[in-house]
């Protein structure tokens, strides 16, 4: 591994760290202010901003970071993925209007506040979409210091209006007031410095054919998984009630903060992989081995470090106060970022070649799946149910593309024997802890995990990467405003 690398994804880690470290705080709030089946309406309602902001996004958000390196000019790219979004923010105007009834029919939850204010929910989905696009921009050509402005700003604007709205008493319609604020704000930031960069000539039905061949696919896998991610919370509001969905929704809430984190961690990943892939295939398959080992060796010792804290009650009026009585829902909940970690570590092998209608076809089989798995595990179980399914399906979508691509990507087979050995591990784990409740078994088996993974994937032989990456978070960084 390189130094850029090192210092971009310090970078990255520090500034998620600080946006993850507010969204923390801000929930807190939420489950001290709003009732659950407050946070379950709000639950419903982002699920459709978030569903409509993957057709207004189309995809082109990882297509940028590909073509990036494959075309000779990224201002073209830059210019022909910003006027695709124009349009496919049109489109999905058209489509959330003409459909807001029947939305309202299916989530009738959600009535007091789309049935209200439909400009509101319009402009959410414009903005989030713009800012996510602004984000990978920055991150494909390794521009870490605006990446870090326009994350820092919306980190910083969300948690300013947020609390002033709560002050106002604007209820749940605040939270995604201050959701488009934050968005609105570094996205004009972003448009601004970027206009410059925009040049009609710089038209092309070629690239415009390429990044629509590449990001297609890439929409329909990326709404497929938000679908399957909010299948558990849509069947636990049909099976149980508001309030359920609310609690459940908060623990998987903060889980999902580590997803985010491999989110950042592939941010600086990806561009160096594709680099490195070009010129020197063994040792990109070797760098991508090492990050899948060590991501999970970092996660097992925080799950062991969770455990600690709990046990000696450092953790007792935290758990208090967001109504964790139910832990054990929580403990199998954190078995998913495990695989998640692992699949993000292989995500870079997954588009190289830009195979993403393969991509497309794996994730659609493996979500019917998941959404049956959730759909029975629901109905017969609960809240509980819906935890075990999101892992389980985790799981299932680290070993479907594993597998997949191990022949033509050549993914090194010590991660597929590993994920493997680690998931019968996790199942058992679960099957104890499940029947005992003993925390001390659960966390010896995190711990033996977590040895099991640093000697299998020879991290000890690896201590310089560590010691480096550690060296590079310490030092002050020196942006480059390039």
């Amino acid at each position: 591994m390189n130094k850029i690398l090192f210092k971009n994804t310090g970078v990255y880690f520090l500034v998620n760290l600080f946006s993850q470290t507010s969204l923390f705080v801000l929930w807190i709030i939420i489950a001290k202010v709003f009732s659950p089946s407050q946070i379950g309406v709000y639950v419903l309602t982002i699920f459709i901003v978030d569903f409509f902001s993957i057709f207004a996004l189309f995809g082109l958000h990882s297509a940028i970071t590909r073509f990036y390196y494959s075309e000779e000019k990224n201002e073209a790219v830059f210019f022909n993925a910003l006027a695709m979004i124009v349009v496919t923010n049109i489109l999905s105007f058209a489509v959330l209007f003409f459909s807001t009834d029947i939305i309202l029919w299916l989530l009738p939850e959600t009535s007091e506040i789309l049935g209200k204010d439909f400009l509101l929910f319009f402009a959410l989905i414009v903005c989030s979409c713009l800012y996510s696009f602004g984000l990978s921009h920055y991150a494909a050509l390794k521009k870490v210091f605006w990446y870090s402005v326009i994350s820092v700003l919306q980190t910083i604007s969300l948690f300013i209006f947020f609390i002033l709205f709560l002050i106002l008493h604007f209820g749940v319609l605040g939270i995604l007031w201050a959701l488009l604020i934050s968005y609105a704000v570094p996205t004009i930031f972003f448009l601004i410095k970027e206009i410059k960069n925009l040049s009609a000539n710089a038209f092309s039905f070629k690239i415009i054919k390429s990044l629509f061949n590449y990001a297609f696919p890439m929409m329909l896998y990326t709404v497929f998984g938000v679908v399957v991610m909010y299948a558990g919370r849509i069947f636990l509001n049909k099976y149980t009630n508001l309030s359920t969905l609310g609690l459940y929704s908060f623990f998987l809430l903060m889980i999902l903060q580590v997803n985010a984190l491999w989110a950042t961690f592939n941010k600086a990943w990806t561009p160096e992989i594709f680099s490195e892939l070009k010129n020197n295939r063994e040792k990109a398959l070797e760098n991508v081995k090492l990050m899948a080992f060590l991501t999970s060796f970092v996660y097992l010792l925080f799950f062991a470090v969770f455990i600690i804290f709990k046990n000696i009650g450092l953790f007792n009026p935290f758990l208090k106060l967001i109504y964790l009585s139910n832990i054990y829902i929580f403990y199998l909940l954190l078995i998913g970022p495990l695989f998640t970690g692992i699949y993000t570590a292989a995500y870079p092998l997954y588009y190289y070649e830009k195979k993403t209608k393969i991509v497309l076809l794996i994730s659609v089989a493996l979500n019917i799946i998941d959404i049956f798995l959730a759909f029975f595990m629901v109905k017969y179980f609960n809240e509980l149910g819906a935890a075990l399914a999101f892992s389980i399906s985790s799981a299932l979508s680290t070993f479907a593309f594993l597998f997949a691509f191990q022949k033509t990507m050549k993914i090194p087979k010590e991660i597929i024997k590993f994920s493997v050995v680690l998931f019968l591990i996790m199942v058992f784990s679960s099957y104890v802890f499940l029947t005992t409740s003993s925390d001390i078994l659960l966390f010896v088996i995190v711990v033996f995990s977590a040895i099991l993974t640093y000697r299998y994937g020879q991290l000890y032989k690896k201590k310089y990467f560590l010691l480096s990456f550690l060296k590079n978070v310490k030092n002050k960084f020196v942006f480059s405003k390039n």
